[in-house]
């Protein structure tokens, strides 16, 4: 290697130290403790609880006691398992910065192994008080790290449960609803299905009888014989969903085909409230007057989004590029409430330089005896790096 390039290497090296000390720095100012969580994680938690673009892209192997392990795909879910490990409940602030690796096809731009920096908060009492300090914290990380400007997008799937639990339809369908919702491709194929009776008019004799024979059976009973039929067939599990998935699918399907069609003006309802793309200034009014010409009420939730936006404005979060999307976040399956990006619109599709949200549902999956309310954001190095451009490493480097 030449001394310039050995040079240069160490120049970006060093560039690459300071922004991430920059950006750390932000986060432990606030009270966030250093923490370095394993390389090393159970396959298992990422196939369970990540979103089916993170399962198609994990490192697996197994060890030689025959541990099933990957190398982290992010951060969040590794800083939970330390705080579980180093706290088991009540409040706790961690950050952290370090390598994350996600498989990326042959002659992909994108790196396999890229850097997040980021922070968690745990046990936070006051939800809408720890979500804002979140953002801006995240707002204030990224601009340590260089980047003076950026747009804001957010969305908050608790106002999608909200609207959910107030319509009048079967329960079984709310939770179902819910459950989806992070999948966008299958949530509206599950929309369509629950308006259309199943799709019952689209299947073969075949199907039909499969799937009254599965609505006969006990679950227990149904898993087990969809289980034998794919393993028979000799069909594996594809896209990332496992076995269980696929048996998870296939009784959805036979228990809609006993149920009343959900209503063709609650299916608009949903599609109207999922298209909505608002200044944050708006969106509380817009919302209200969409589900009040509906006839129902999700003024709780709304409360709560009014007053998460009050407190970024007061933190001097300019919130004039910023928008709000009722359909934004679904790309984790752990999230449950507000979501949020920060964006570099020079990056196009991948512009997102920063990103978190509220999982309040995770830690009690991952082992916590309670359901602990936790908020997070991590920053992408190497988005950042890319959003800066050449000009910005050049003088950085001075």
């Amino acid at each position: 290697m030449s001394s310039v390039k050995q040079g240069a290497d160490e120049a970006a090296r060093r560039i690459r130290e300071t922004r991430i000390a920059a950006m750390r720095a932000v986060f432990e100012g606030a009270s966030f403790e250093p923490v370095e969580p394993p390389l090393l994680q159970p396959a298992g938690v990422f196939l369970d609880r990540s979103g089916e673009d993170i399962r198609r892209r994990l490192y697996v192997f197994t060890d030689p006691g025959g541990q099933e392990l990957c190398l982290r795909p992010d951060l969040t879910i590794p800083t939970c398992r330390l705080y579980l490990e180093k706290n088991g409940g009540g409040a706790a602030r961690f950050c952290y910065s370090g390598a994350a690796f996600r498989f990326e096809p042959q002659g992909s731009a994108k790196p396999a192994e890229f850097v997040q920096t980021g922070a968690e908060f745990f046990g936070g009492k006051d939800a809408e008080a720890a979500d804002a300090e979140m953002l801006v914290l995240a707002a204030e990380a990224v601009r340590a790290g260089g980047l003076s400007t950026f747009d804001i997008e957010m969305g908050d799937l608790a106002l999608f449960d909200a609207l959910v639990d107030a319509l009048d339809i079967p329960s079984g369908w709310r939770s179902r609803l819910k459950r989806h919702f992070w999948r966008p491709a299958y949530f509206r194929e599950l929309v369509e299905r629950l308006a259309s009776n199943g799709g019952a008019k689209q299947r073969t004799d075949e199907q039909q009888g499969l799937l009254a024979a599965l609505n006969a059976l006990d679950e227990t009973s149904a898993r087990a014989v969809i289980g034998d039929v794919l393993a028979l067939a000799q069909i594996a599990p594809v896209g990332g969903r496992s076995v269980a998935e696929i048996a998870e699918r296939f009784l959805e399907r036979a228990a809609d085909t006993s149920a009343a069609p959900l209503s063709q003006k609650t299916a608009k309802l949903i599609e109207e409230f999922l298209a909505l793309s608002l200044a944050p200034k708006d969106a509380a009014k817009r919302i209200r007057a969409l589900t009040k010409s509906a006839g129902i009420s999700i003024d709780k939730a709304l409360a709560s989004l009014e007053r998460r936006f009050e407190l970024i404005d007061k933190k001097g979060v300019d919130l004039s590029r910023a928008r709000f999307e009722t359909g934004f976040g679904r790309t984790l399956e752990y999230y449950t409430g507000f979501v949020f990006e920060l964006r570099a619109p020079k990056l196009g599709a991948d512009g997102a330089v920063a990103g978190g949200g509220r999982y309040d549902g995770l830690l009690q999956s991952l082992g916590a005896k309670t359901r602990v309310p936790a908020v997070g954001c991590a920053i992408t190095l190497e988005r950042l790096t890319a959003a800066l451009g050449p000009k910005a490493k050049g003088s950085a480097s001075k």
